[in-house]
């Protein structure tokens, strides 16, 4: 049935966007999720959900302040480097990721909630950046496109 599942789910095109944060030690981490949500206009809150198996889920569930970014076309090798290797980029690196995508959400974690194999993570959205330069890079049946 979970193939079934995400096979399923693979046909529903959606944009690929990150989470950035700081994690215990002070140093910036990231993670790559192909879907985050709207939640709230008033106030304005979006949610995105955590693997609890994932390697980064202590990091991620434990900051205060995460930033979701959606990512440009001339990002896709920062798609494989944040999903395949370490999570932790250089103030440098982080600077450069939002300047470089389509927009930027930072956020102030407002809750999260365990659901099934997953946290659901609620955050209140403090600051926008918007990039009108640039298109997104969207995922489909497994594969990034661009357009």
């Amino acid at each position: 049935m979970i193939k079934k599942f995400k096979a399923a789910l693979s046909k529903y095109p959606t944009g690929i966007a990150c989470v950035l944060s700081k994690n215990i030690k002070n140093n910036y981490n990231g993670i790559i999720i192909n879907s985050f949500s709207s939640v709230s206009l008033k106030p304005l809150m979006v949610l995105w959900s955590l693997d609890i198996k994932s390697s980064k889920f202590k990091n991620f569930k434990s900051s205060k302040k995460q930033t979701v970014v959606l990512l440009s076309q001339n990002q896709k090798k920062l798609v494989n480097k944040m999903a395949f290797q370490n999570d932790e980029i250089s103030g440098l690196e982080y600077k450069k990721i939002i300047d470089n995508s389509v927009f930027s959400l930072q956020c102030n974690k407002f809750k999260e909630i365990k659901a099934g194999d997953h946290f659901t993570i609620f955050l209140k959205v403090k600051k926008i950046l918007v990039n009108s330069k640039t298109k997104p890079l969207l995922y489909y049946q497994k594969k990034i496109l661009t357009f």
